[in-house]
This record gives structure tokens, C-alpha cells and sequence, in this order.
């Protein structure tokens, strides 16, 4: 009975303990790429300097599209997230030829001047073609918002707006990744264009603040996979536990051998 018991604890503790390492804890607020992913954009007009207007698709029909909602009085996460943009992207190169950038605004109060002069101007990067900065009509901007996910909230008591920063990956009308965040390393950014291109990509790894394990890390610069501590994690317990249940047995049986020869040796 007792060696049962401990089999049974020995199997609980070690499928508890291994589902550790794949538990992550997600914002509710952060935008969800799983009801998102290959959903079709809507293509609406936009408003670009110069007064010129374009259908949303012209961008994606041309080539694959990068899509990020900013405004242009933003004092939060809007510069540092296009300047981490402007300068990857540049170190990566390919923006203009392989892909294209489309900033939008959710501002209605904005212009597509607006947003050339604050985002252009704040960079310490020359303007590159393959970059272009509009606007949407308020009944466009929520359709957009409804296919992506995205969503702002005005702060009270000024001109501010809570938003999430994130970057949409658009191949051919469809979503096909997005990112959130305040900046995009170089690896996420290929990992975006490999997307974009219709390359398989194996798996992106979560952000590391949300896992207390991973079982294995994706490169996407390499495609190599290599093991991590998540999986000492999910093969230790049943690797110890089995052990443990073996001695546990092999104790009780000599304690019940020895038993067995003392009543045999008794009168």
C-alpha cells in the first residue's frame, strides 16, 4: 500500500512540475495573435502626405507589408518603438525592395504632415524609401482595429492615449504575424520577413519575463533549436521518482522477507 502511495506522488509531482515549464502568464490587455493570425486586412483608403490617397492594398499588393499604429503627439511608446524599427530594419536591410513600412495613425485630430514631421524629424536616420506615414477616416481606423486586435484608450486629464506597440506582418491582405512591444531585435524582425515571404518558420519563443522554462530556444537567424532548461525540468521528476518508487519496493519486500524468515525460524 505504501509503495503504491508513493507511486502514485512520484507521477503527480513530476507532471506538475513539468507543466511549470510551459505555463505562461499573458497581459489580457496585450493584443492576441491567435485571433488574429490570417485574418484578411480591409482595404480601406489612406491618406498620405502630399494628398495623395491609396488603397490599403496597393501596399500589400506590391509586396509584403509592415503595419504600425502610432500618433504623433505621443509621448509613451511610439518613438522608441519606430526608431528600434528605422534602425533594424536598416541593419537587415530590404525595406523598400523586399517589404515596406505603413505607419498609421489612430488620432483623428492627426495629419499625414503631422506624423512625417514628428516621426522623420525625431530619427537620426535618413528617410528611406519604403517607409510611408498616413491616416485613416475613424470608420476605416475600426475596422482596421477590429481585424488586428489593436486598441487605444484616451488617458484622462490629457492628450494622451493608452496603446499597446505593436507591429502587424501583412502577406498579400492577411495577417500573418504580429509583434508587440517596444522595440524588435534583428532576430525578430527576420523571423517577421521569413513570415512575410511565406517561409516556414518552426516556432517563436515568448518573452522570457513570462516563462520560469522553456524546453528548447528557437534561433530564427539560424533555424538551430537547442535544449533548455524546461526540459531537465519535465524529464527530472519522473527520471528521480522512478527510483525512488524502485527503492521503495525493493525496502518493502526485504522487510517482508525478513518477516517471512523470523516466523519461519520461530518454534
Amino acid at each position: 500500500m505504501v509503495r503504491r502511495i508513493c507511486c502514485i506522488a512520484c507521477f503527480l509531482i513530476g507532471v506538475l512540475w513539468s507543466g511549470r515549464g510551459q505555463v505562461a502568464w499573458q497581459d489580457p490587455r496585450l493584443p492576441d495573435e491567435g485571433a488574429v493570425l490570417y485574418r484578411s486586412l480591409p482595404n480601406v483608403p489612406v491618406y498620405l502626405s502630399g494628398g495623395r490617397v491609396a488603397q490599403l492594398s496597393e501596399f500589400w499588393e506590391a509586396r509584403p507589408m509592415l503595419l504600425v499604429f502610432v500618433f504623433s503627439r505621443c509621448a509613451g511608446i511610439c518613438s522608441p518603438l519606430l526608431q528600434s524599427l528605422r534602425k533594424t530594419s536598416a541593419s537587415v536591410g530590404g525595406v523598400g525592395d523586399a517589404y515596406q513600412i505603413v505607419v498609421l495613425s489612430f488620432d483623428p485630430r492627426d495629419t499625414p504632415e503631422q506624423l512625417l514631421k514628428r516621426f522623420e524629424a525625431s530619427s537620426d536616420m535618413p528617410a528611406h524609401p519604403g517607409w510611408y506615414y498616413g491616416t485613416v477616416a475613424p470608420k476605416h481606423l475600426r475596422q482596421l482595429m477590429d481585424a488586428t486586435g489593436f486598441w487605444y484608450t484616451p488617458i484622462a486629464n490629457t492628450d494622451q492615449y493608452d496603446h499597446p506597440g505593436m507591429i502587424v506582418a501583412v502577406r498579400q491582405g492577411r495577417i500573418v504575424r504580429v509583434h508587440v512591444g517596444g522595440s524588435v531585435s534583428p532576430a525578430q524582425l527576420r523571423a517577421l520577413l521569413r513570415e512575410m515571404r511565406g517561409d516556414p518558420v518552426r516556432s517563436y519563443p515568448l518573452p522570457d519575463a513570462n516563462l520560469a522554462f522553456r524546453c528548447y530556444r528557437y534561433d530564427p537567424l539560424t533555424g538551430e533549436v537547442r535544449w533548455d532548461w524546461g526540459m531537465l525540468a519535465l524529464f527530472a521528476p519522473p527520471l528521480v521518482g522512478f527510483p525512488l518508487a524502485l527503492l521503495s519496493f525493493q525496502l518493502g519486500r526485504r522487510k517482508r522477507l525478513h518477516t517471512a524468515s523470523d516466523v519461519c525460524a520461530s518454534p
